[in-house]
């Protein structure tokens, strides 16, 4: 569980989440440089001064303090929160403020916020400040996952088009700025990539909180998402198989959503990537 909202053109809900073909309407397109400006602006009036970045299609901003970065391109938005306070106010005050920021991308973009840490809408989360609180504190906060799934933090200059194609002996459909990964039937996957500063932000979190001091030099990553984690970890090949080839490709740790654990870069390649 973490915590964060995704914003979708309605209807929303956990179905609205599933990769259901992927077909999302304009995914993959850079978002109306005027809605993105009435973002940076009302996050601005929010947070104060923010870093903007770019990377293909996807804007993104960091408030560098709390950590809090907001990604959006057509169709889709994000309102990610990737460090966690240490004293309980702080954290309600954090919790609100991606509140009213998810507000913001939602005039701006005419999408519908959604809270999955308590699978309701924005609209019935900002009301439920309490039980955000207290489920993030049940479920020990690390990163913000939009469903379940593992991320490979790294350098270097390894791109989606590399991961299709190291990923080709596999059935990999490119959708936009994003991959949907299946093996010999298995659970299907989807994966993206993002690079810049809130993805360093991200990366130093989890240097610290997982006592990896390596990752605080990363400033890329892939996510692997999926809607079903016990059918991933009964199936298991096929993470396992993503997860050598994203390793072999980019030389990268690896931290998944449902525990604590961190796989370093191997020291003798399995597969043998460059």
């Amino acid at each position: 569980m973490s915590f964060g909202l995704v914003l979708l053109p309605e209807p929303i809900g956990p179905s609205s989440l599933e990769g259901s073909g992927g077909e999302r309407k304009n995914a993959g397109e850079p978002p109306d440089p005027q809605a993105w400006d009435a973002i940076v602006a009302g996050v601005r009036d929010i947070l104060g001064e923010v870093v903007v970045g770019q990377d293909g299609p996807t804007r993104s901003l960091v408030h560098e303090r709390s950590g809090i970065i907001v990604r959006h391109r057509s169709g889709e938005a994000t309102v990610d929160l990737p460090r966690w306070p240490d004293h309980e106010e702080d954290g309600r005050r954090l919790v609100q403020d991606v509140y009213r920021i998810g507000h913001v991308v939602a005039d701006a973009t005419g999408l519908v916020g959604y809270a999955p840490q308590l699978g309701v809408p924005l609209t019935e989360a900002e009301s439920r400040v309490d039980d955000t609180l207290d489920a993030l504190v049940e479920n020990d906060l690390t990163c913000v996952w939009p469903r379940e799934g593992c991320v490979v933090y790294f350098t270097g200059p390894a791109t989606l088009a590399d991961a299709a194609q190291c990923l080709k002996h596999m059935e990999v459909a490119e959708e936009g700025d994003r991959l949907t990964v299946q093996w010999h039937g298995g659970p299907r996957m989807e994966m993206t990539f993002d690079a810049g500063p809130g993805i360093a932000a991200e990366a130093a979190y989890f240097a610290e909180e997982r006592g990896v001091p390596e990752l605080a030099a990363c400033d890329r990553r892939f996510l692997v998402t999926f809607d079903d984690l016990d059918e991933v970890l009964d199936e298991i090949n096929t993470l396992i198989d993503v997860q050598l080839w994203l390793q072999s490709l980019t030389k990268g740790h690896v931290l998944y959503s449902w525990n604590d654990e961190v796989s370093p870069p191997f020291d003798d390649d399995p597969i043998g990537g460059s």
